[in-house]
């Protein structure tokens, strides 16, 4: 039997792409798409298989519609299908949900710590059901990675990695300085450490870490953390963008999760510059990726030194500290916020609290929509 690729969410706009970018990559793959939304995930499947099929390329690509809340179901199918690697994209609101608010509004509860729950809760639903089923698959998880892998890790269940986040930051870094040394873009090397909240909440303007070689030479003192920061905001990188719907480019995204799924699906040990979430970690590292799992290794800087950057980093998403029993402590100014203007008051999420928690978010968020005339 040839090991399988579960994409959960697969009919979801990461795992749309991720699909597509499968089908057009002519590798031996095996992909199952599993989602709630069985309509839309067929559909999904049928356009990835009409665009390998363009390509002259015929992956084993298929659907299982899979409900994450009905934990026995789910291990129940993961039985029968056992795939290697679960990449899990589920999420009870994207992270963009704030963006469509009004500026005021977005720029005081746009920090995704305290939306953890809609994050959390189906990721933890999926990590019971693999235990239950007993078999060793690895995940990768898409859902807010940079804390939710460190809640999932504190409570036993930890998944492999994630993927986006910091690693979009780095992957900008590494064009910026090929166009600025004028070098070709496989010249640049860019080791980072970082958290969401520095990559996206603050447009590197936090702490983070990087070690930069062009052609093996290392020119990191040459672009210290400041200078990033402005080129970063020269190539307009920093500016806040306004959605008016869900149609956001998350085709880069996608390339995040599925590098690094793959990595883990081939075994290739591959050395990956920035990764979210590895081994419970706070924030992104660097690290190595195999079907063992992955590896973190930080060139010139020790681990404690690079988690204790992330915690700052993770301070400008609103998450003052994460507890050994892995209950959120969220900032006080970021929890007044969100009183103020959602109306929800949390100061400490617990795991088994985060489903309830989710629900009531999603019903004050739906009233700020109709308040603000928000079309979804």
């Amino acid at each position: 039997m040839v090991d399988s690729i579960m994409i959960i969410g697969s009919a979801g706009s990461v795992g749309h792409d991720m699909m597509y970018q499968i089908a057009s990559m002519g590798l031996p793959i095996k992909v199952i798409g599993a989602d709630v939304n069985e309509v839309k995930g067929r559909f999904e499947i049928e356009e990835s298989l009409h665009i390998a099929h363009s390509f002259d390329y015929y992956p084993d690509l298929s659907f299982q519609k899979i409900d994450l809340f009905d934990v026995e179901g789910t291990s129940e199918i993961l039985s029968q299908l056992q795939p290697k690697v679960i990449c899990n994209l589920a999420s009870l609101g994207s992270w963009w949900v704030t963006r469509l608010l009004p500026d005021d509004e977005y720029k005081k509860i746009g920090p995704i710590g305290p939306w953890l729950p809609n994050h959390l809760t189906l990721a933890i639903k999926l990590m019971k059901a693999i235990k239950k089923s007993g078999l060793d698959i690895k995940v990768v998880n898409g859902a807010f990675p940079d804390a939710t892998n460190v809640v999932l890790d504190k409570i036993g269940m930890p998944p492999v990695c994630g993927g986006g986040n910091m690693d979009l930051g780095i992957f900008r870094f590494k064009r910026i300085l090929a166009r600025d040394l004028k070098v070709p873009y496989s010249s640049v090397k860019i080791y980072g450490v970082g958290h969401h909240g520095s990559f996206y909440t603050k447009r590197m303007d936090a702490p983070f870490w990087v070690k930069i070689l062009v052609n093996g030479e290392d020119l990191t003192e040459n672009y210290p953390n400041t200078k990033l920061r402005d080129m970063y905001a020269e190539a307009g990188y920093a500016a806040s963008a306004q959605y008016a719907g869900a149609l956001v480019d998350q085709m880069r995204t996608a390339a995040s999760f599925l590098k690094n799924v793959l990595a883990i699906y081939y075994n290739t040990n591959q050395e990956m510059e920035c990764v979210p979430g590895p081994n419970g970690l706070p924030g992104a590292y660097p690290c190595r990726l195999g079907e063992n799992g992955s590896e973190v290794f930080v060139p010139d800087l020790e681990v404690d030194e690079a988690i204790r950057i992330n915690q700052a980093g993770g301070q400008f998403d609103g998450i003052e500290r994460i507890k050994e029993d892995g209950t959120v402590v969220f900032r006080d100014e970021n929890v007044d916020y969100m009183r103020e203007v959602v109306g929800y008051d949390c100061k400490e999420l617990k795991p088994k609290d985060s489903e309830e928690r989710a629900t009531e978010l999603n019903i004050l968020l739906k009233k700020l929509y109709e308040k603000y005339k928000v079309e979804t």
